[in-house]
């Protein structure tokens, strides 16, 4: 038979891996949106607007200008 404090111990620790499953999922299911959020009265044509197109045009314009070796 397993002592007291043996079997105490493996209690607590079942019950503490259990509780961060569990912490886990819930935080998984809360997650992040998958669409870009802007503030209210945001203007994608204002003057101080982050352009979003920018990051894609730059990347392809590199891939224009690496030469490919193969």
């Amino acid at each position: 038979m397993v002592s007291a404090s043996q079997q105490f111990e493996r209690i607590r620790k079942r019950k503490k891996t259990t509780a961060g499953k569990r912490n886990k999922r819930e935080r998984r299911a809360l997650g992040t949106p998958r669409f870009a959020i802007h503030v209210e009265g945001y203007d994608a044509k204002a003057a101080d607007a982050k352009p979003a197109e920018a990051k894609s045009a730059a990347k392809k314009s590199a891939a224009k200008k690496s030469p490919k070796k193969g």
